[in-house]
């Protein structure tokens, strides 16, 4: 027999009507969210956070099962009258999602979910990377200079 003969149907062909097993759509330039995970989160009204200190961090004076009438210790907590603000910025972005597409290309996966779900991937390594590299607020424009003991 010649080797060019077919006698069954090859995997090429088989190919074109079978299911493919398919994966989401995938950014290669998203990182894991790892450090907004460790950070402690606080909601902030107006994108406004103030850092509301005391002026000295010396231990407040009080006393402790008192048995007789001694006098009590006075004492108050000076505060910081020039708090540090940080006015945080805002991330944003257009999604365009051309309905002919979603509507004809949507199994197994959703186009506007997955349109939404890397957006929103996208917009979260923004904000980490805000956070660290912010000239205002970044984590390292925070950060104390180390001095060199060489």
């Amino acid at each position: 027999m010649a080797d060019d003969v077919q006698i069954a149907l090859r995997p090429l062909g088989a190919r074109k009507l079978a299911n493919t097993t398919k994966t989401p759509a995938q950014l290669p330039s998203l990182t894991p969210r790892w450090l907004t995970a460790l950070l402690q989160w606080k909601a902030v009204e107006a994108g406004v956070l103030r850092v509301n200190r005391v002026k000295h961090d010396e231990p407040v004076d009080v006393a402790c099962s008192l048995q007789d009438e001694s006098d009590l210790p006075g004492t108050f907590v000076d505060y910081d009258e020039k708090p540090r603000e940080y006015v945080l910025s805002s991330i944003s972005t257009v999604i365009h999602i051309n309905t002919r597409v979603s509507d004809l290309f949507s199994s197994p996966f959703d186009q506007i979910r997955e349109q939404i779900r890397l957006t929103v991937e996208s917009v979260k390594e923004r904000q980490e990377h805000e956070l660290i590299n912010h000239d205002d607020y970044g984590l390292l424009t925070q950060a104390h200079p180390m001095i060199s003991t060489s």
